[in-house]
């Protein structure tokens, strides 16, 4: 089979398993990976949903918004199901405490969740309610798709300056959504076409409100590109195979094949990892290490001389920032993140917010010296403090927690989850919502769950 034929293969069937698979498909252990991601998304929801620039989205969409009673998470608004399905993914990511897929980057839950719960809440008002099980089979699925993408285009796409949650997040949501809609195949293939359209976001917005913009919108935009298809809406055949493509176009030599490799028996879905810490994922060993140094060497803040890390490239292009001056900026920090660690022992959300930020600021964060290393993993860093005193100490971490190789635990997201809940305020049943979660396949209405998330109007 020549080339051309190969990657138009490759997409068909990719079309297909997004349409056609079952839940027969799908073993136990994928449905608890896929629980145990829902679980950290809600969390995450909570974590953001009164943020700033969340309140600024809604404000300005209401007066031109179809009215609704779609849930957003922790707040008591209602508003229709696209909307709903913005904010709450935008809410959901805003502080970069989603998951992460380590392989592309990847957040691969908040594109996908807000626009199935929209979709089930929709079904709802109408007595036609979308069941727990299906609606996990298809958050499964629209993961699955998004990664499968991001495989094909990784590197270069993301480093190349495309923010790649949401530029693959809107084929995850186009996908699950198609998938619950009952697309065929050819339909799906429609709603790539609609979503590979609509496809934006910039790795520059990053520790701004803009990121928050193309977050929400891959939920909401490919949550009508599957509304679309199954009207009738069409498309180029090849979307994103074609000579120009989705894939050529936002990728030099993209790897079509990994579109299909292995799938339906290599599920890129179960390599999600969930993190401890509300920063870039590439930060969380270097906040591992300084936290153990503070604890077992007393490092402190003032001590500090300079300090050298070793690590994926990603680390010193994502995340020197020495002047960052917001909490948003901060995330992304390495020179904060080191900064108030130190200084407050604890790397909370408390600690990459507009008030830590100044006092770092004002403290005076330590100078980094970076060195690149192909031979480091995401969540592997050396590190290497110079103390005023002539000493040196230093770390080597070669799995951080919250990685694929050191996870965390089930009840970890949990308390995650219910303290996420309790910082935003949430007077609700959070014990019942993490229950409704774990038993999300015996639902007989998916929108049951995500009202339990609603604060009171």
């Amino acid at each position: 089979m020549n080339r051309p034929a190969q990657d138009r293969a490759a997409e068909d069937r990719l079309a297909t398993f997004a349409a056609e698979l079952g839940h027969a498909d799908l073993t136990e252990d994928l449905l608890h990976s896929g629980r145990r991601s829902l679980v950290n998304i809600f969390a995450t929801a909570f974590t953001g949903c009164a943020e700033e620039a969340i309140s600024i989205l809604l404000e300005t969409e209401a007066p031109f918004a179809a009215p609704g009673n779609c849930t957003l998470i922790g707040r008591g608004e209602r508003t229709n199901p696209a909307l709903a399905a913005c904010l709450n993914g935008a809410g959901a990511n805003i502080f970069d405490f989603d998951d992460t897929h380590e392989a592309t980057i990847i957040h691969p839950a908040a594109p996908v969740f807000p626009a199935l719960f929209a979709l089930a809440e929709a079904r709802s008002e109408t007595g036609k309610p979308v069941a727990g099980r299906d609606l996990l089979r298809a958050f499964i699925l629209g993961c699955e798709v998004e990664c499968r993408i991001g495989n094909a285009m990784s590197p270069e796409h993301y480093a190349r300056g495309w923010h790649i949650t949401s530029t693959c997040g809107i084929f995850g949501a186009a996908a699950a959504t198609g998938h619950l809609l009952g697309l065929s195949p050819e339909r799906m293939r429609h709603a790539f076409s609609a979503a590979a359209a609509q496809s934006a976001g910039l790795v520059e917005t990053l520790g701004t409100m803009a990121k928050s913009v193309s977050v929400g919108n891959a939920a909401r935009l490919g949550f009508m590109s599957a509304l679309l298809a199954a009207q009738g809406l069409t498309g180029p055949a090849r979307p994103l195979s074609g000579t120009r493509g989705y894939l050529r176009v936002y990728a030099d030599a993209p790897r079509i094949d990994a579109l299909t490799a292995a799938l339906g028996s290599h599920w890129e879905a179960a390599s999600n990892t969930y993190k401890p810490y509300p920063v870039g994922v590439v930060l969380n060993p270097v906040i591992e290490a300084v936290l153990d140094m503070r604890e077992a060497d007393g490092l402190r803040l003032p001590d500090v001389a300079r300090i050298e890390l070793t690590g994926h490239p990603l680390l010193r292009q994502r995340t020197d920032r020495a002047d960052a001056a917001t909490g948003r900026e901060t995330q992304v920090s390495a020179q904060h993140a080191v900064a108030i660690a130190l200084l407050r022992g604890t790397a909370g959300l408390a600690e990459f917010g507009d008030a830590a930020a100044a006092a770092t600021l004002a403290a005076g964060r330590p100078e980094i010296e970076f060195t690149d290393s192909d031979a480091h993993g995401i969540d592997s860093i050396e590190i290497t403090v110079h103390l005023s005193n002539g000493r040196r100490i230093g770390r080597q971490i070669d799995h951080a927690a919250g990685s694929r190789a050191r996870p965390l635990t089930d009840g970890a997201l949990e308390t995650k989850l219910s303290t996420a809940a309790k910082a935003a305020g949430f007077k609700g049943d959070i014990q019942g919502l993490i229950a409704a979660l774990w038993k999300i396949d015996s639902a007989p209405d998916a929108a049951v769950i995500v009202r339990m998330a609603a604060a009171a109007p």
